[in-house]
């Protein structure tokens, strides 16, 4: 692959020869083109989160890879290491990614502080266990309203006031189990929502237990809250990848790359399509979740629904009963569906065969084909050896991926003969897979899964800024626009040089440290500049560059920069960050330009009308707050375009107008002055970046130690 050259002064002379901002008037055809260009590839990604119902995208299409290591040993095991947590029950909500998520997260901070769990619990007094429930709950519930606080007491930037993602069930439970994926993930770990340990909020209700029932809820003053400051998040290659037929694609550089971030100590998030499900509801989750389908139904007396829903909840065992008791059970349910009430023939069924139908999700099926389809449910898991019963799983053709865990580890040798020989992958070699559905489920909660399973995407790690102090970063502020969960996280190439830009203001004196920005390809070099704006300016670049920094990230994701020196900056001081990111390819260097959207309020018909056959429905929407004057993004032309403004003008073309779009992910990271440990004493007039110094001369500069 080829690599890149960064030339930074012939960046500073092409941004300070900037123009005016943009405001109104006709786009240059340049610009026109950049739009419409940026506009059909949005659209393309757009189609398939509508029509499929998740984010299918290959983040590395254009380029070659270069390996990231010599050999790799056969066999490796992160719980060999010691830093791997015990297995969790995410029950009673579909809460896998957060438990993915939490599980890489907990092996990648142990292993950057050289502790294992049993090293970590005996030095800070609790257990390495981090909070699913946190980043669930405040990923799930948007931002608070203006209306929902007095007037001048909301406690976030009003601008961003009900930013998130809406839900339209009135049980604040019920966003629990709308489901998540790793875009999502780092779309809130970066904007500081978590990660926090689970003594914060650990994984129950509110009387303790961990059940269907109770409240859920956090208090609001939780949302940004963080014990972990995220560093990067990353989105590696997928070994599996889906050519243009929509046949499957084995893609080594997708395994190796899971195999080098194991061997860096860091456990890898991974999607796949399960053939079974969470483990069962209690009888009592059972039975609610019935009486509320069935609270409308008049179809049948009170006593019949009751003895129904306690024989489908568990509450009365089906071997109680008799024959002709489970005919008549057969013959309520069939009237509940609105069928024909002598559907089945039971003169042709026994008491086992009844059960079956009855308590079957294919109700309604002939019998035959109930037992054609139960059967198939499982034609993905294979169980090899008896003591203890190993769980392998190979999905050997493409399927929509339903569930996320967690690689720990990885096996060579596994023998793909160990599959039956109808469905067995194409080689050896298999993932060591921790779930989420307790120790009960598994091999004490673990499972093999094929290299080549059909189904593998979005395979993800993240690293953490790590120290001794590992108590809440309750005074780092993060200066940012998008609070938007992202499902999708765009990548756009361009041929020639563009450019984005967010603009701030500090709220109080405060200590700038780093910028963040989001990469959507292999190897992308990100060059971001520092500016203190001039009074009125609305130009990104009208003002005084303070420091510019260069850094080349191996994968697409979440990135966070050091600058080069920590600035002070004025309460009240407009800053601007622009970046500019290269991106190698076969064929030379591209431009990109990264954004993030998720299906807005405008796209719950057409999904519904998409999923008409399924009869699958959206539970909520995302809503954005994308404001004139805070995101920026300038073409060759050299003038800077409102993001606003630009959303305005794609945002309404073709399945893109059912999208919410956000602010540009770049973000800054500041501390209080008052937070500030200092390694001077400075006088009552401390000199800041602004006004009659620019910068701290190099005696007083602040090469502080953070307090953190």
């Amino acid at each position: 692959m080829k690599k890149t050259m960064i030339f930074l002064c012939f960046v500073m002379l092409l941004l300070s020869a900037f123009g005016p901002a943009f405001a109104e008037g006709e786009l240059s055809e340049n610009e026109k083109s950049a739009l419409d260009y940026l506009s059909s590839e949005l659209e393309e990604a757009s189609k398939v989160l509508m029509k499929q119902g998740e984010d299918v995208e290959d983040f590395y299409s254009e380029l070659t890879w270069t390996s990231l290591a010599d050999t790799f040993p056969e066999k490796f095991d992160l719980r060999e290491r010691g830093i791997v947590t015990p297995v969790k029950d995410q029950s009673p909500w579909g809460t896998c990614w957060t438990f993915a998520t939490a599980g890489a997260s907990e092996a990648s901070i142990l292993s950057s502080l050289g502790l294992t769990c049993e090293e970590y619990a005996e030095k800070y007094g609790e257990e390495m266990d981090l909070s699913e429930k946190h980043l669930a709950y405040f990923t799930g519930k948007a931002l608070p309203d203006l209306s929902d606080y007095p007037e001048g007491e909301y406690p976030y930037d009003p601008g961003q006031a009900g930013e998130g993602f809406r839900n339209l069930d009135d049980s604040v439970n019920a966003l629990y189990n709308f489901g998540g994926n790793y875009a999502i993930s780092t779309t809130s770990l970066s904007t500081g929502i978590g990660i926090v340990k689970e003594s914060i909020a650990p994984y129950e209700n509110s009387e303790g237990k961990q059940d269907i029932n109770g409240d859920w809820t956090l208090p609001e003053d939780m949302r940004f809250t963080e014990n972990f400051e995220l560093k990067n998040a990353n989105i590696l290659p997928s070994p599996a990848t889906i050519d243009k037929d929509g046949n499957y694609v084995y893609n080594p550089a997708g395994t190796e790359a899971i195999k080098s971030e194991l061997l860096a100590g860091r456990a890898v998030g991974i999607n796949f399509h399960a053939d079974q499900s969470m483990p069962e509801q209690t009888v009592e989750e059972k039975r609610e979740t019935l009486q509320k389908g069935l609270a409308d139904f008049t179809g049948i007396s009170d006593e019949e629904k009751n003895y129904y829903i306690d024989v489908r909840a568990g509450a009365i065992s089906t071997d109680d009963l008799s024959t002709e008791e489970l005919q008549n059970l057969v013959t309520t349910r069939c009237k509940i569906n609105n069928l024909a009430e002598d559907l089945y023939d039971f003169t042709s069924l026994d008491h086992d065969q009844l059960v079956r139908i009855l308590m079957s999700r294919y109700f309604s099926l002939p019998y035959e084909e109930i037992v054609e389809n139960e059967n198939l449910d499982k034609t993905y898991m294979t169980f090899v050896g008896t003591d203890p019963v190993i769980y392998a799983q190979y999905t050997y053709e493409p399927q929509k991926s339903n569930h996320a865990v967690t690689v720990v580890g990885w096996d060579d040798s596994f023998p793909a003969s160990n599959f039956p020989e109808d469905r067995r992958p194409q080689g050896d070699g298999v993932w060591i897979v921790k779930n989420s559905w307790g120790t009960d489920w598994g091999t004490d909660g673990y499972f093999l899964l094929s290299y080549y399973d059909n189904t593998l995407s979005y395979p993800s790690t993240y690293e953490y800024v790590v120290n001794d102090d590992t108590r809440e970063m309750d005074y780092l502020e993060i200066l940012a626009y998008d609070f938007m969960p992202a499902e999708i996280n765009s990548s756009t190439l361009f041929d020639s040089p563009v450019y984005s830009a967010n603009i701030f203001k500090t709220s109080e004196d405060s200590v700038l440290q780093y910028v963040s920005v989001l990469t959507g390809d292999m190897n992308t070099s990100v060059t971001a500049s520092i500016y203190l704006l001039n009074e009125g300016a609305t130009d990104p670049t009208d003002g005084k560059l303070l420091d510019s920094i260069t850094e080349t990230f191996t994968y697409a994701g979440y990135h966070r920069m050091a600058l080069s020196g920590n600035l002070l900056l004025p309460e009240g001081a407009r800053i601007s960050v622009v970046t500019l990111s290269r991106v190698p390819v076969d064929n030379g260097i591209k431009y990109a330009v990264e954004n993030t959207s998720s299906i807005g309020k405008d796209g719950l018909e057409p999904y519904a009308e998409y999923h008409k056959e399924e009869g699958k429905t959206l539970g909520r929407y995302a809503q954005a707050a994308v404001n004139p004057g805070e995101s920026f993004v300038s073409f060759e032309t050299g003038r800077w375009i409102d993001w606003s403004d630009a959303i305005a003008y794609f945002g309404s073309k073709g399945d893109n107008a059912y999208m919410s779009y956000d602010n540009l992910p770049i973000k800054a990271y500041v501390y209080p002055w008052s937070q500030v440990e200092r390694i001077h004493d400075f006088s009552e007039k401390v000199p800041v970046a602004g006004g009659e110094a620019s910068i701290c001369p190099e005696d007083g500069y602040l090469l502080m130690d953070i307090a953190r």
